[in-house]
């Protein structure tokens, strides 16, 4: 009488599907690995894009600030060039004399304590005045024909640029940060992605299990290449 363990592994349908079982475990194996380090990839990507986009909201946010600042500094240096301009237009109705040497001191005392740096320098009035002033609160009068140049200029191009300079700088870091935020994100759904193909992969193999005829190498066939496209897949992302 024949042994049956003996029987059994001489019998090549017992060895089939044992090699079988183990060509399925390792793929799933090697599925359930690589589907996890594509969900862990993408946590990490989906987590830089949420830090950038917060970043992101901070610097507009302070770019919003800081344009609001400006527009008040802007607002103030126009109202105070209207009060210059009205006293200088009293000082050309009057000849020489105390009160109009008052209105000329006024305006000169009006635009060096009170204009912005930008503002001064854009009406091209005199450095060293604003400079000793700056330096030792020491008031020096302007010449009275800087003054009338002064009021004929408007503010340009160039001065709106400057006050704006800083909203801009902080503006275009957070689009960039924006756009890096982005990036992230979608890279994170693209691990996403390679995560979904890993369980597909899973699927189609371990559905071979249930069947007992050569089909089942058809499902594992067919595991293994939507592995391997994963693989091929997640090989062509960027990896933190």
């Amino acid at each position: 009488m024949s042994d049956p363990a003996v029987t059994s592994a001489s019998d090549p349908r017992s060895a089939s599907f044992e090699l079988f079982e183990l060509c399925t475990a390792f793929v799933l194996g090697l599925g359930a690995t690589l589907g996890s380090i594509a969900g862990y990839e993408g946590g990490l990507w989906g987590g830089d894009s949420m830090i950038k986009f917060a970043e992101a909201a901070r610097l507009t946010t302070a770019g919003a600030d800081q344009g609001a600042y400006a527009d008040s500094k802007i607002a103030a240096d126009q109202q105070i060039k209207i009060q210059g301009i009205l006293l200088l237009a009293q000082a050309r109705t009057l000849k020489e004399g105390e009160k109009r040497d008052l209105l000329l001191d006024q305006a000169s005392e009006l635009f060096i304590r009170e204009f912005s740096d930008q503002a001064y320098a854009a009406l091209e009035l005199p450095a060293e005045a604003r400079e000793a002033y700056d330096k030792d609160r020491k008031l020096t009068l302007i010449d009275e024909k800087d003054l009338f140049a002064a009021i004929d200029f408007d503010f340009e191009e160039p001065y709106y640029d400057e006050m704006y300079a800083e909203k801009k700088a902080l503006d275009d870091e957070a689009n960039g940060v924006d756009e890096q935020g982005r990036k992230s994100d979608d890279i994170g759904d693209s691990f996403d992605l390679a995560g979904v193909y890993c369980t597909l992969s899973l699927f189609f193999a371990g559905l071979g299990l249930v069947f007992k005829t050569r089909v089942r190498w058809g499902f594992f066939t067919a595991g293994c290449i939507v592995l391997i496209a994963a693989s091929a897949y997640m090989a062509t992302l960027e990896w933190t």
